[in-house]
């Protein structure tokens, strides 16, 4: 089955598609066929010409996105902290700025916003399931720039 330029519709991990033939009549199509990488593209939803909202490269890339997030996830990957304990861990980055982090965080899913009872109440961020896996990602991130800055621990 054929579908539009950069979608996978088949089962396998070749993308088909028709395009106009630059080499015969103006009449003429060629099927041109391209195998992605496994490893790259291990099924449908990376098998595209542009980024996709479905595609789990742009969740993963959306999910970390913004300055500071990587490091706010970093503070949270240790366990719930306080609102005045990732200031404490991040003294350079602002409140204003935390807060939009850690409201993004909480909007995708990746942490939750706990209050406790009590006087004073104290507002608690810890990271879900969803966020824990991420873990992964950043240290392989952070291995990749290492080795790109010619860092070698």
């Amino acid at each position: 089955m054929l579908g539009r330029v950069g979608c996978q519709v088949d089962t396998g991990l070749v993308l088909d598609a028709h395009v106009t033939s630059q080499a015969g009549p103006p009449e003429g199509h060629q099927t041109v066929s391209r195998a992605f990488d496994p490893e790259l593209v291990p099924d449908a939803r990376g098998a595209t010409d542009r980024p996709e909202p479905d595609c789990p490269v742009e969740i993963a890339l959306a999910a970390i996105s913004g300055r500071w997030t990587t490091l706010v996830l970093r503070e949270l990957m240790g366990g719930p902290r306080s609102f005045g304990e990732l200031r404490e861990a991040l003294p350079t980055l602002s409140a204003k700025v935390l807060t939009e982090r850690l409201g993004g965080l909480t909007d995708r899913g990746l942490a939750v916003r706990e209050v406790r009872p009590g006087f004073p109440s104290r507002t608690t961020y810890r990271l879900t399931a969803a966020g824990l896996r991420l873990r992964p990602l950043l240290a392989e991130l952070y291995r990749t720039g290492a080795a790109l800055s010619g860092f070698n621990p």
